[in-house]
């Protein structure tokens, strides 16, 4: 069986995202894995002998168990009973560089996606694992849909999804993994899309979009599509999720041009920080068949 991968630096955004990450497990029957990325020699008060380094490792162990217990049962009880389902929770402590490790996890074949604190969330050096530069790296450059959850966020539950999109052929490998988050929680959904500058790109965009949709690629749950007037992407995407109460935003696209600009880390933070919401980036490579 898959697994959520939730890592942790122990901070309150890192709980928040243990709670949501808890939540879509049981709504979507996958597991839960908790890590914690620590490299004990940098993040130690002076040089660490082994024995020193196996007592501090210890002590995350211990650290790690009682996050877990505080945060796991807040997220299992947010379903209310709508799922039978209780997934099992396996806890690590691993060493090394957190962005390093994290990529690593979200391209094992039983990661299903990484639920974790967005830019400027993190704990801060010590324990190590600011998320501000680990967020983005694991989100451009990992192999798994990764969901970052902003600071001060609190809410845990998804009733309203916006699947954002730049070219119209992107709906569809954006779907792929939607389809699954929209059949367990059954959200309200709309595509949302900010107009090229181009207006004959534009246009056969647009015609792309209404010939997918309307096709075998069409999506098999109901949807509303919004057109955004041209402007800059990122403030038009933060203000949409306010005006539309949007719960989760999700991103797709390849690792160039709009997905590059669109998750530089001061975009990112814009779109994560300033809309307040959770977004869910979900990267595939411009040679993806």
């Amino acid at each position: 069986m898959k697994n959520v991968v939730i890592p942790v630096d122990f901070s309150e955004t890192a709980a928040i995202a243990t709670k949501f990450g808890t939540y879509l497990a049981e709504m979507m029957n996958y597991n839960l894995r908790i890590v914690h990325v620590s490299d004990l020699v940098l993040s130690g008060a002076h040089s660490l002998t082994t024995p020193e380094q196996k007592r501090d490792e210890e002590k995350l162990v211990h650290r790690l168990a009682q996050f877990a217990r505080t945060n796991v049962n807040p997220g299992l009880s947010a379903n209310h009973g709508s799922n039978s389902f209780v997934p099992e929770v396996r806890l690590s402590v691993l060493s090394g560089m957190a962005s390093t490790k994290i990529k690593s996890l979200s391209k094992e074949a039983t990661t299903a996606f990484i639920v974790m604190g967005g830019v400027g969330a993190g704990a801060g050096i010590h324990p190590p694992g600011l998320y501000g530069s680990v967020a983005t790296p694991v989100a451009l450059r990992g192999g798994c849909p990764v969901m970052l959850i902003p600071k001060g966020y609190s809410q845990i539950v998804v009733k309203r999804i916006a699947i954002a999109f730049d070219d119209a052929e992107e709906i569809i490998r954006i779907g792929q993994f939607s389809k699954s988050i929209i059949e367990r929680l059954k959200p309200e959904v709309r595509f949302v899309h900010v107009k090229k500058a181009d207006w004959r790109q534009e246009m056969e965009n647009e015609d792309d979009f209404m010939e997918l949709t309307s096709g075998k690629e069409a999506p098999s749950f109901s949807y509303e599509f919004d057109l955004l007037p041209t402007g800059n992407v990122v403030d038009q995407l933060s203000q949409y999720v306010d005006d539309k109460q949007i719960d989760l935003l999700v991103l797709g696209g390849k690792r160039q041009g709009f997905w590059s600009r669109l998750l530089d880390k001061k975009n990112l933070k814009s779109i994560i920080q300033v809309g307040k919401v959770p977004m869910m980036v979900i990267p595939f490579s411009a040679n993806d068949d």
